[in-house]
This record gives structure tokens, sequence and C-alpha cells, in this order.
């Protein structure tokens, strides 16, 4: 049978490895973003259960699945179910006389979880979760395509931009020219935010229109090969800018700045978080800068690690993580400037660029 690439061969190999300190016969795979993880192949939320164990790896998936998946994966076993394929997966298990089968309970439903542990599975730490942290060279190059994707959309749509727009219109043109360039769909809902809407950090995009002195405020990201990207810019439309608008923008681009110097291996998430807050705070805008300086990009948009006060880990060299300052002003504008990048051994290198 065919293969696995090296690349998908060392993340099972990982499995294993901690299969054997374990003194486990298995790993479940429930959750669909750890399956695409380890193969490439996407299902959508509870449309497969994978299993890892020492001679090889199963796959229960919808009968029409099992064609495309073993195609793309013929060095997996793929069986169809079209009913309970959690349950599927419990009588498979125990024909194969698997006795210490380990799932991560953080990602089982509520029924899924019950039903494993009734079976005798047992409760492992979050592995794949972990070992997503850190990027490998073929990641890192679908996540610098999909960001310089996002970097050339903001390009485009800003000169395109003119007064009396509708924020989703603006959307619409950005989204389009994100899948006109080989983005599967948005990485998130994309936020285009006008005026006063500019200071609310997850404002939903709607028909407000763009005035003749405005902020502005862009916030998205597209999926690329399955890999996100996210980048924020703000700015003034029109020719009479506030003092006060030029002010926190330059806080904020200082934040950022020195947020992604900050930004090194071995450096605690919360010293980079520190690092822009600190300037924030300094500046006297600290109450109202209402989130955390970043976050870990990926396979999801939102993944381990964080860049806020509550996290004690260590940037390492892989890790894909967004350095966003914010400075909201309640009912008159607000300013956000991310950008997304990688840890390397020479510091931190911007991927939402040319």
């Amino acid at each position: 049978m065919m293969k696995a690439d090296q690349y998908t061969q060392l993340k099972f190999e990982a499995a294993h490895q901690y299969m054997r300190q374990h003194k486990l016969d298995g790993i479940l795979v429930i959750n669909n973003i750890d399956q695409l993880y380890l193969t490439g192949f996407f299902f959508y939320e509870g449309e497969a259960v994978m299993l890892i164990h020492t001679k090889g790896v199963e796959v229960i998936t919808r009968t029409l699945y099992v064609e495309p998946f073993g195609r793309y994966a013929p060095y997996i076993h793929v069986m169809g179910v079209d009913d309970n394929r959690v349950q599927a997966m419990v009588k498979h298990l125990q024909k194969m006389g698997l006795k210490h089968v380990g799932f991560d309970a953080a990602k089982a439903s509520y029924m899924e979880g019950t039903l494993l542990h009734k079976s005798g599975l047992v409760e492992i730490p979050s592995l794949f979760t972990a070992l997503r942290e850190a990027k490998g060279a073929p990641e890192l190059k679908q996540l610098r395509i999909s960001n310089r994707l996002a970097y050339l959309t903001y390009e485009y749509i800003k000169p395109r931009i003119k007064t009396g727009m509708m924020e989703c219109e603006v959307a619409a043109g950005m989204e389009h020219f994100m899948r006109k360039n080989g983005a599967k769909q948005p990485s998130f809902l994309t936020i285009v935010a006008f005026g006063e809407n500019t200071a609310n950090p997850h404002h939903e995009t709607g028909t407000r229109k763009l005035k003749a002195n405005d902020a502005i405020l862009l916030d998205f990201g597209c999926v690329y090969n399955n890999y996100c990207s996210d980048m924020t810019r703000s700015w003034w439309h029109g020719k009479n800018e506030p003092a006060e608008y030029t002010k926190i923008w330059k806080i904020v681009n200082k934040a950022r700045q020195e947020g992604i110097k900050a930004a090194k291996i071995g450096v605690k998430c919360q010293d980079v978080d520190g690092t822009s807050r600190g300037i924030i705070t300094a500046a006297g805008y600290g109450d109202y800068f209402t989130h955390g300086t970043g976050h870990g990009v990926g396979l999801e948009i939102h993944e381990n690690p964080y860049n806020n006060q509550t996290s004690t880990y260590k940037l390492k060299e892989g890790n894909i993580v967004t350095v966003e300052p914010g400075i909201y002003l309640p009912g008159k504008f607000g300013v956000r400037l991310e950008d997304t990048i990688a840890i390397t051994k020479a510091g931190a290198k911007i991927l939402t660029r040319k």
C-alpha cells in the first residue's frame, strides 16, 4: 500500500510515540480539524472518526466519502457508516481487541464522551492541539501564500473604497478578489467598519455608508489550501482627519511595531502582550484596549498560542501569531493594526506583506 508523504508520517509518528509513552493501544481522533491536520483532507464536523493504532490508521466516515478519501489517502483503511460513526468505531475497537485507547475529551461532545467513557476509553490531553502550535515547512509555505493574498486584497480594495459605499459592498469586493485569486473562503466573517462602528472591535459588517470624512477599519483574511490569514488596517477617509485619530493611530502603530519586535523564541506570550499594552497604557489609553494582543493562526483562525496576560506559553520556532493592538473610543472611532507573523530563529517575520 502507498505510504503517506514524509511530513504526514512525522505527524503519525508523534502519535505513536505518545502511545508508547502512555502505554496506549490507540488514539481516537474525533475533531475534524485534527483530522485535517493529520491527513490534509477536509471532513465536516461529525462526518468521520479516525483511529490511530500500532499497525495503521482506520477511518469510519459517511459512505459518500469512502471513494474520494480512499483515493486521497490510500495508506488509510476507510469504512463507510451512515449512522452513529462513534458507536461504530467503538464496536470496531472491540472487534480488534484494543483495550487501552485514548481520546481528547475536550473535543468530544457530551454524548460522544459519555459513550466513550462507558466503553472503557480513557481521556488524554489535547495532543494534536499541541502539535499544531508549531508549523512545519509545508504549513509555513501555505500560510505565507494565504497571508500574502490577504495583503494583496488590502492593496486592491483600498483605492476602490469611495464615499457613499456600504460596508457590506466593500466586504463583497474583498471576498470576490480573494476567491478570484485562489482562496477557498474568508477566514472569518469579513469586518468592514465605518465611522463610529470602528470603535467596536467585533463589529458586524452592515449597510452603514461611508461619509466624506470617516474612520475606516478592515479586519479580514482568507483560507488558502486550508490555512488561514488575518490582518487589520485602519485609516482616515477624507481630508479632515481629527487630531485625536492621528494621535491614537500613531500610538497603536508603535504598539504593533514594538509587539512584533518583542515576539521571539523563548519570550512569553504574556510579555508580547505586555509590550504592546504597556505602550498604549503609558499613552493614557489603557482602558480603551479591550482584548488580547494576538492569537495563533493556522488551520483555524484562532488557535494556540495566545498573546495575552493569562498565557504562560513561551514562543517557539514555527509559531504563527498575530500582533493586533487597538484603541477604541466608544461613539467616536477606533484603530486596530494587525499583522500575522512567523516566529523564526532570526526573530519575527511578517507574513501579511507582498
